[in-house]
């Protein structure tokens, strides 16, 4: 629980259900959400793996918060919720373990874009964890950590399958147990069936507690993406080449085949194959779910083969793809007329607009070029033979180089990085540079007062004291403090608003009555209210407190005070 309370947020630690005996091990976004359900709340649920926790960028990347502005601003008249439970390096066996305890938070509609781990993620089938156990035992184990009774099952979850290093830079390297999965063999025919299974059993679980689900198919980079690292993909490297010369030619429909055809004939599988399509229609259509076509909407926008005009590698979404994600979830809930709530479409931006108020700084983004660059230079995207340890010997260029490149590797935490850089930013005079990174700060934390001082502070440098001043209002109603009363006050102060700044003033120094910025200011905006008497009284007072005070002295001097 948080602010009291009144919020909830996923458990952090709930990866370590699923990775024990793992250090940091993967967790979903840090989403607030009502510890009690407004009545006019409209609360999705999301669940999935890395591309729904918006691998590799930080967490206002997720497809997840595009989703929420356009919601917000269609349904004006609801309090939308859209929490993200994606985890990254899992999958089907997960979500449908957290299942229950997604129910028991009265979603309105649970949305589920799943299906690239289904073989490598923790506990999948072709998995360093637990990928050697029998479904019906892994989900007893599961089982069994949650009444406290399981560690001998959790640990027997970690090790099953044969030990793995965790030293590597990815959890694709720590998990890839069995490297080849040739298609239609029988670890490829077991992970389907895994996949079936629970997405069906997912669906059931909340279509009997009421609960709209929406399902969506699996996009992944088919154009750019060549057969991963293997001895064994020789047919599949051939349908690749295959499909470059179609392509060369001007055959697009056989080079979409034949790209087609070398993912699924990839038995290095971190790409859902195409017959995961016809798993997700099935599951839907037999479960009362929405079936969302997420891989026909990447088809449609490049121009029916998606590669790196979409995707950074080989399933994660670029910033662009990601709104195409976002907006194929939406479209689903529109045409579910919003599962009964009163719209106003008119309301809704661009998608380019929601794109750019993501808040994603260049500074986010080469966070996630870095990310990027570790794991395109080890396996399985080259051979084991030629990878590199990218992180050790990439020489970073400038300091904003530098802290992307830290908190790419887990040295600094995303937050300290944004404010170092946002401070950089305002000591070289590039206000506007500093505000966007305080901005990606109060959207990444819309609870916290802290982000929007500092953001008002950037635009007050820009001379934006209006716009200040509507954000120091805004901090102050989420959580008063002396700092942010003291800033808004002075700011009214210097518009010569003495009637206005007395009560923030005041109220700086009744939390904090050791500030002695507060203290000054508040005795000067006596002094112009001509409130002789309290002046010299909060003068005396904080004299008290540092009788060197700069500017005190004369102050005392002129309301009739000696020293």
């Amino acid at each position: 629980m948080v602010s009291n309370g009144r919020y909830l947020v996923a458990n952090p630690r709930v990866g370590e259900r699923y990775f024990a005996r793992t250090a940091d091990a993967p967790a979903p976004p840090a989403e607030f959400f009502a510890s009690s359900k407004p009545a006019n709340a409209f609360r999705l649920f999301v669940l999935g793996e890395s591309t729904a926790a918006g691998f590799p960028y930080p967490r206002n990347g997720t497809f997840s918060r595009l989703l929420r502005d356009a919601l917000r601003d269609v349904l004006p008249h609801d309090s939308v919720e859209v929490i993200n439970l994606g985890i990254a390096a899992t999958n089907s066996v997960t979500m449908r373990d957290l299942a229950g305890e997604v129910v028991a938070a009265h979603p309105d509609a649970v949305l589920v874009y799943a299906g690239h781990n289904e073989y490598y993620g923790v506990l999948g089938a072709a998995s360093a964890r637990g990928g050697a156990l029998a479904p019906i035992l892994v989900r007893a184990s599961l089982a069994l950590q949650r009444l406290r009774l399981g560690m001998a099952a959790r640990n027997l979850l970690a090790g099953a399958g044969g030990a793995a290093s965790d030293s590597a830079p990815s959890f694709m390297e720590i998990l890839a147990r069995d490297r080849a999965v040739p298609l239609d063999g029988v670890i490829f025919r077991r992970g389907a069936a895994q996949y079936a299974a629970n997405l069906t059993a997912l669906i059931a679980t909340f279509r009997d507690a009421g609960i709209p689900v929406f399902v969506a198919s699996q996009a992944s980079n088919l154009r750019g993406q060549a057969p991963f690292a293997s001895a064994a993909n020789g047919g599949a490297d051939s349908a690749f080449r295959g499909a470059g010369d179609a392509l060369a030619r001007g055959d697009s429909a056989a080079a979409r085949a034949g790209c087609a055809r070398a993912r699924d004939l990839d038995v290095v599988r971190f790409r859902a194959p195409g017959s995961f399509t016809g798993i997700v229609r099935t599951a839907a259509s037999n479960g009362g779910a929405v079936y969302v076509p997420v891989e026909e909407r990447f088809a449609q926008a490049s121009g029916g083969i998606p590669g790196h005009d979409l995707f950074l590698e080989h399933v994660h979404p670029n910033r662009a793809g990601v709104t195409v994600l976002a907006r194929a979830f939406y479209d689903a809930l529109d045409s579910a007329a919003f599962l009964g709530r009163r719209a106003e479409r008119a309301r809704l931006k661009s998608w380019e607009e929601y794109q750019r108020e993501s808040t994603l700084t260049p500074f986010d983004e080469r966070v996630a070029y870095h990310t990027v660059q570790t794991l395109v230079t080890r396996w399985p995207f080259v051979p084991v033979s030629q990878q590199r340890d990218y992180r050790a010997t990439y020489r970073p260029v400038g300091f904003a180089d530098s802290l992307a490149l830290l908190v790419s590797r887990g040295g600094m935490r995303w937050e300290e990085a944004k404010l170092q850089i946002a401070a950089d930013y305002g000591r070289r005079a590039l206000p506007d540079s500093a505000e966007a990174e305080y901005r990606g700060l109060v959207r990444d934390q819309p609870l916290a007062e802290y982000p929007r001082r500092l953001l008002a502070a950037s635009l007050l440098q820009e001379g934006r004291g209006g716009d200040a001043e509507r954000v120091l209002r805004e901090a102050l109603q989420l959580e008063p403090s002396s700092a942010g009363a003291l800033a808004l006050g002075q700011l009214l102060l210097q518009r010569k608003d003495v009637t206005g700044a007395l009560p923030f003033l005041e109220q700086a120094v009744q939390l904090d009555r050791a500030n002695t910025s507060a203290l000054y200011q508040l005795s000067l905006a006596y002094g112009l209210a001509r409130d002789i008497d309290r002046a010299r009284s909060t003068a005396l007072a904080l004299a008290r407190i540092d009788p060197r005070y700069p500017g005190l002295a004369g102050w005392m001097s002129a309301i009739g005070l000696a020293r």
